[in-house]
């Protein structure tokens, strides 16, 4: 019995002495390439976004009913104007008819400063037909009855402005250049206004303006003038309305004259993204002398830039 479980002790001697020896181990090697549908795609870098300027508006003359008091800064506009003239004072057709060509500049110049400047070729100028052709633009005293409209030129700065806003207000200087025979130096200070109402499509210009002639022995030396148009929008490129107000001359040097108050209707039309056609039909005296003179004007306003 012993001498048969020897060789068996031995085996199991054997056995655990092996357990306790140092196990080989094998060297590493790198891992299995992975299969083309295992294979990660590779992170993505993307660029900043480019920040591009929003598209030049559709029309490159402002709106007609949120048009700024300051044309935008860069915009340049030109209004090219004839006007025609009668009265039933003269005591014959060259004497009771007249008429002019007037020339007005508008330019942006940036934080809501705008340059305007004008001058007027008058045929027969008692009447003063310029006036009728300077569309929308009728608070400059063209003095002297010459065949020149004095030039004239002025700075607004427009310090409550804004296409969105339903209020502007600015402030204005003028000055006028004596070319005609017999005039003088003339300047001038306003203070232009207007309103927008968007749900009746009105538009209000108004404001009040100063202007005196630098001359002892001018029958005119001031006028005070509160000039009012009225526009009805109807469309963006469509506007009709009538023009009015009231002008006092010499009202600061104690020999005021009657004031004078005009009417006449006028519209503005867009022919083109960058061309507006105005015309106005105007009794530059309604009152108080009635319908002595009247006067018809068309005028061609166009983006020089």
């Amino acid at each position: 019995m012993r001498t048969a479980l020897a060789p068996i002790s031995a085996a199991a001697l054997a056995a655990a002495i092996s357990g306790f020896a140092p196990v080989a181990h094998a060297q590493w090697a790198p891992p299995p390439a992975l299969a083309p549908s295992e294979v990660p795609e590779p992170v993505r870098v993307y660029a900043p976004l480019e920040v591009r300027p929003s598209p030049a508006p559709s029309h490159p003359l402002p709106d007609l009913l949120t048009r700024p008091t300051s044309l935008p800064g860069g915009l340049v506009t030109l209004q090219w104007g004839v006007g025609v003239a009668t009265s039933s004072l003269g005591s014959s057709f060259s004497s009771n008819t007249g008429g002019a060509l007037s020339f007005d500049l508008n330019a942006g110049l940036g934080r809501h400063f705008e340059l305007d400047a004008g001058a007027s070729l008058r045929f027969n100028g008692l009447l003063a037909a310029d006036r009728m052709g300077r569309v929308g633009r009728d608070d400059v005293f063209q003095t002297g009855n010459r065949s020149i409209g004095n030039p004239w030129v002025s700075l607004r700065w427009s310090f409550a402005d804004g296409d969105d806003r339903a209020f502007n207000m600015g402030v204005e200087a003028l000055w006028q250049v004596p070319i005609a025979q017999a005039t003088t130096w003339s300047v001038g200070v306003g203070l232009p206004i207007r309103f927008v109402l968007p749900r009746a499509k009105l538009r209000i210009e108004t404001g009040v303006t100063a202007q005196f002639v630098l001359s002892d022995a001018a029958d005119i030396r001031d006028v005070l003038a509160v000039p009012v148009r009225i526009y009805w929008v109807p469309a963006s490129i469509f506007a009709l309305g009538v023009v009015t107000g009231v002008q006092f001359p010499n009202v600061f040097n104690g020999v005021a004259a009657d004031p004078h108050m005009p009417f006449g209707i006028i519209a503005r039309w867009r022919a083109l993204p960058a061309l507006e056609i105005g015309v106005q039909w105007t009794l530059p005296t309604a009152m108080p002398y009635g319908t002595d003179a009247q006067g018809f004007g068309i005028s061609l306003t166009h983006r020089a830039r």
